[in-house]
């Protein structure tokens, strides 16, 4: 649908520039400084207007590479920050694994010594009767 809409838009477009060259055929002067030639109207401006259409795609085309540039770059940056992140985000797992196995081991060792504790007790009790 939205392509019918612009062919029939480019058709009417096609000939109201036709319409409009049929009534300026006229011959006018055209001084470039260093000299004067006489063209028809319409192709003074049918020139004018193919001139401002090169300006207008060649300025958007610009644009349209700087913007992507930018982006690539954004893209680039946001990887490099995503996998700093992840580096980041491994090391402090395995810090914490490494914090829970050292809290791990000293509860071992705590209960080793309570255990030898009340071995030492029992043995005590023992030797007693």
């Amino acid at each position: 649908m939205k392509n019918q809409w612009r062919i029939v838009i480019s058709i009417l477009l096609v000939i109201v520039v036709a319409v409009f060259a049929i009534l300026n055929v006229e011959s006018v002067p055209v001084s470039f400084g260093f000299t004067t030639v006489h063209w028809p109207l319409i192709l003074i401006l049918l020139v004018s207007i193919l001139i401002g259409a090169v300006l207008m795609i060649l300025f958007s085309t610009i644009n349209a590479v700087q913007h992507n540039r930018a982006y690539k770059e954004l893209e680039q940056t946001s990887s490099e920050h995503l996998a700093q992140l992840q580096a980041e985000n491994d090391r402090l797992s395995k810090r914490l694994q490494n914090s829970n196995s050292k809290q791990a081991a000293g509860l071992q060792e705590k209960q080793i010594k309570e255990l030898r504790a009340q071995v030492a007790d029992l043995q005590a009790k023992l030797a007693e009767k």
